[in-house]
């Protein structure tokens, strides 16, 4: 049990390590993006709470239990958006998972390089699935983005907002909120969008150009 237990400490840190590589790469990514006043605020909740170095405990609640607490008492659209947020972390999570555990066949620690990320990302050999994800992070954006010009969105968010601790899901909704608040300073949000989709493309095919 001390084994299982030591591994799984281990394999957490690990994860840890590599999650905060990949937020420090998005943030030098963006550093333009997030220096812009206008963007400053949507900047910092995509890049260090989309893509925070943590879990996220609403991927843990069951969709059922989310639909219920949720169902007739925020605007029917917002479950819409909540499940692709789910999606999104779900692939993002596993990817993560998968990518520790090649870390720790290689014996990648904290000091892991650039080089070396590139390796274990390029060694999962799922080209199809990182442009979906890429894709999927842009689609929630442009839903977040729309339902945030909704006042309806905001209201039911308030009064679901109010209720949250008793439904059992105040981290999603305070998440959701949040997202609702920066998200609303937007008026277009085509050109964060399209910087985002073009420079991750171009990051992941050029991780991928040297592929033997």
């Amino acid at each position: 049990m001390t084994d299982d237990n030591t591994s799984n400490q281990n394999f957490l840190q690990l994860k840890r390590v590599l999650q905060m590589f990949q937020s420090n790469r998005l943030n030098r990514t963006y550093d333009d993006i997030k220096q812009n006043p206008q963007y400053t605020q949507i900047g910092n909740f995509f890049f260090n709470k989309l893509y925070a170095p943590e879990d996220f405990s609403f991927r843990d609640t069951s969709m059922k239990k989310l639909h219920k607490a949720l169902n007739g008492k925020i605007y029917k659209s917002m479950l819409t958006a909540v499940t692709k947020v789910i999606e999104l972390h779900k692939i993002t999570d596993d990817q993560d998972n998968l990518m520790v555990e090649k870390m720790l066949l290689n014996g990648t620690d904290e000091t892991m390089t650039m080089d070396e990320y590139q390796e274990v990302y390029r060694s999962l050999d799922n080209y199809d699935l990182r442009i979906y994800q890429i894709n999927l992070s842009a689609e929630v954006t442009r839903i977040f983005h729309g339902l945030s010009k909704k006042w309806i969105v905001g209201a039911s968010l308030k009064t679901v907002k109010a209720a949250a601790v008793l439904f059992g899901i105040k981290e999603i909704i305070d998440f959701i909120y949040d997202g609702y608040v920066s998200f609303k300073t937007i008026d277009n949000i085509d050109f964060f969008v399209d910087t985002m989709v073009e420079r991750e493309m171009a990051w992941h095919n050029e991780i991928w150009s040297v592929k033997s």
